[in-house]
């Protein structure tokens, strides 16, 4: 049921992905999700601490497979060495450094968040 619950989460999160990025169609979607898909783990992964009675197939459905579907490390790793190879110095680095400085920001607040709706 776990490997089930990974397909299925992988699958919705790849699509919304695609949804999200479709309609910024640049590097900058790829960012978007990133940043959001990082809000939404910090969030996750604090409730799922809280909650230790959750079967393990409903924390893989959201964190390894929808979550994972929808975050895209690999492509933004390509996408800031394509800005690299066409020596946009300037939008490779605020790719970089947003993509993971804000992204671990939305992270820590995602799950202060829900410490919030939890406590």
């Amino acid at each position: 049921m776990v490997i089930l619950g990974v397909f299925l989460g992988g699958g919705i999160g790849s699509i919304l992905r695609w949804l999200v990025t479709s309609k910024i169609s640049s590097h900058w979607g790829v960012m978007l999700t990133n940043i959001i898909g990082a809000l939404l783990i910090g969030m996750a992964s604090e409730y799922f601490l809280s909650k230790t009675n959750l079967r393990p197939e409903i924390r893989s459905f959201i964190i390894t497979g929808f979550l994972g579907g929808f975050t895209t490390f690999s492509t933004y790793m390509l996408d800031f060495n394509n800005l690299l190879v066409s020596q946009k110095w300037y939008e490779a680095g605020a790719y970089l450094t947003g993509s993971i400085v804000v992204g671990f920001g939305f992270l820590v607040i995602g799950a202060k968040m829900m410490r919030l709706f939890i406590a």
